[in-house]
């Protein structure tokens, strides 16, 4: 069963309910994107939030609509768990903001800075760093078959091709209501207040849509771990086995079959 603290898995029911609820809020054709790609792809925050449109879709004008959906998405590494996304504006610098030490580390540090002091070495914070760890972020291939997916791509660029002159693959794909990318906190947060307080279902959050899709994958579906964890982008199979906790619906069906056994 779900641990305390973790994102609510929604019924089918409760997902439409959501979709439905968008409707009458503002930008419904991006807030339903957004709800089918965390639904649908399993995509993580900062993952939908460093999403172009060249991920989606091909722009030109040899397309009747000005774009033609692609069938897989490509997420590349840079935008995955454990690579330090590229800023929102497309500055691909990897500028240092912050380093990191264990103890050892940082007492062999100070021995080192100390006899190049006494050398008389001139001192370059720069040149004592810590080496910088290469991304570990996967690329994930994910095909778009899904009809209502596919739907809502269509829907929300039609609004775009409509609304803007000429859109360009670099693009953001989901527009902030700055008009650019959306950072991966605000982005929770717009998704958390869908989930909560317009659809009024508790423990909902940004995660819930990877959840959700994995636990279908594993318990309704019967999919092999192996399977969900190429679609999760996940490095090792053990962390994809969390999903395999049992779920809510589960321990509600076996107490509801346990309490009829006593009055037989």
């Amino acid at each position: 069963m779900a641990k305390n603290g973790q994102a609510k898995v929604l019924s089918n029911d409760e997902l439409q309910c959501v979709l439905d609820e968008i409707e009458n809020h503002r930008y419904p054709e991006k807030n339903a994107l957004l709800i089918q790609i965390s639904f649908k792809l399993g995509l993580r925050a900062q993952e939908m939030a460093l999403l172009r449109i060249r991920e989606v879709a091909t722009l030109g004008a040899q397309f009747a609509s000005g774009y033609e959906i692609k069938d897989v998405l490509v997420l590349p590494k840079s935008f995955t768990k454990g690579a330090r996304a590229v800023a929102a504006n497309g500055n691909k610098e990897n500028t240092r903001t912050s380093v990191r030490f264990t103890i050892a580390e940082f007492d062999r540090l100070v021995a080192k800075i100390g006899r190049d002091a006494r050398a008389g070495k001139s001192l370059d914070a720069s040149e004592y760093y810590p080496e910088q760890k290469k991304p570990g972020g996967l690329t994930r291939e994910l095909p778009m078959a899904d009809a209502s997916l596919l739907d809502a791509i269509a829907r929300y660029l039609d609004v775009r091709m409509a609304n803007q002159k000429r859109l360009k693959p670099n693009d953001p794909l989901l527009l902030s209501q700055k008009g650019g990318f959306y950072s991966p906190n605000t982005l929770q947060d717009h998704v958390a207040t869908m989930l909560r307080q317009w659809s009024g279902i508790e423990r909902a959050s940004s995660h819930s849509g990877r959840r959700t899709l994995a636990t279908k994958l594993i318990h309704d579906e019967g999919e092999h771990l192996k399977t969900v964890q190429k679609i999760l982008g996940h490095k090792s199979a053990a962390t994809t086995t969390i999903y395999q906790d049992v779920t809510e619906e589960q321990v509600e069906k076996v107490l509801k079959n346990v309490g009829k056994s006593y009055r037989k």
